[in-house]
């Protein structure tokens, strides 16, 4: 099997396994309990506190909160906004680009149902989020700006530093969602200008369970679950240990690699496209004039549907990606891109990682090849 679908998954790094077992077996306490057992995990999980502190770039005077996915620190961002603003201040108005994930739609989609309206802003012909469409979406009553620091499935960068700009420039909250993007290129939460930054845990190869939310001092933030650990952190409840161990020794090997991923996983990605391009000459990557996160390819297979391809490459063995529950669909975010709809409909996305091995992309290669050609032999009389 060759896995290339690491925008939605990726395996639990040996690290991360390591550092938490321990924890599942010998210091299972709960950090709050007043006795040793509860008390000795605290020195632990500071010193792994500063780590993710480290590697995100942030200031120890923001706000860390460790969550249970990606999708529960968007949720908690945008219903401290609606709580904070909203309910308070009568800033009921929120924007988002076109090219959001599930929970950041979902959770605005809830938002309308209790009274706030939404915008939705629109990508540029480079896969970007267009900056002056999305300028003319705010207004005095808006709160919140949510958009993604690169795109999962394109893995087009996106223009944050203009719009954290902007958004200071009307005074409204922005929320960066890197969920895809850390581990992947360097950056830094105080040089992004948001005030909220969100990731998940099994994107850089820590557990399911296990995903961040970063605020800047005094951006509202609210308890998305009463009575659980979200303010005030591992002293206020009781709290997954063993989770949080195995996300910081991801972020620890993220960190190591991170150089790796920038140079010898682009080098992957590269020689990935030029060899597709060899084996199949109409075969089109797209957005490699755009600035793009260093393991991510998208590219169209004229003349195949990329549910046949997708099908069929999953019977052969390998594991690509064309968007899903989770993530927006890959074809919708081609066409409001400008590729035409024929293309967007025959493509598909694939992501390295760290772990992916020269020899996986030269057959991953071949065998995409040979599937590709027997689907166009299949539906040459449709094209």
């Amino acid at each position: 099997m060759i896995y290339l679908d690491h925008h939605s998954a990726t395996r639990p790094c040996s690290p991360a396994i390591e550092r938490m077992m321990p924890y599942l077996t010998e210091h299972w306490g709960a950090s709050f309990a007043p006795h040793r057992m509860g008390q000795e995990l605290i020195a632990a999980l500071d010193t792994r506190y500063q780590m993710i502190y480290d590697f995100v770039g942030a200031d120890l005077k923001d706000t860390f909160v460790f969550t249970s996915s990606g999708a529960e620190a968007v949720n908690q961002v945008l219903w401290s906004a609606f709580l904070e603003m909203s309910r308070k201040e009568g800033k009921c108005h929120f924007i988002a680009s076109m090219i959001e994930d599930a929970p950041t739609m979902q959770m605005l989609k809830r938002l309308e149902e209790l009274g706030c309206y939404v915008k939705i802003a629109p990508v540029n012909s480079r896969g970007e989020i267009d900056v002056e469409k999305l300028a003319q979406l705010i207004n005095p009553r808006t709160a919140l700006i949510s958009v993604t620091l690169a795109h999962g499935l394109t893995g087009v960068i996106q223009p944050i530093e203009e719009i954290a700009r902007l958004a200071k420039e009307k005074n409204v909250l922005l929320h960066v969602d890197a969920n895809y993007a850390l581990g992947k290129m360097v950056f830094s939460f105080a040089g992004l200008g948001a005030d909220y930054c969100t990731f998940s845990g099994d994107r850089i190869h820590a557990l399911k369970s296990s995903g961040g939310l970063f605020a800047k001092k005094g951006a509202p933030l609210s308890p998305l679950i009463l009575g659980g650990t979200e303010q005030g952190g591992y002293r206020g409840g009781a709290f997954d240990v063993p989770s949080f161990m195995a996300l910081s020794a991801a972020i620890q090997q993220s960190a190591l690699y991170l150089d790796a991923m920038s140079l010898e996983t682009a080098r992957l990605r590269d020689q990935f496209e030029s060899e597709l391009q060899r084996l199949i000459p109409e075969a089109k990557p797209l957005f490699q004039d755009t600035l793009r996160l260093p393991n991510t390819s998208a590219i169209v297979f004229p003349r195949v549907h990329q549910e046949a391809l997708l099908y069929l490459l999953n019977r052969k063995g390998v594991f690509a990606a064309l968007g899903g529950p989770y993530c927006q669909h890959l074809s919708r975010t081609l066409i409001a891109s400008g590729i035409p709809e024929l293309d967007s409909e025959c493509a598909l996305s694939f992501a390295l990682s760290r772990m992916t091995t020269e020899v996986e992309v030269v057959r991953a290669a071949a065998i995409i090849a040979e599937a590709v050609q027997q689907l166009q032999l299949l539906s040459k009389d449709l094209f």
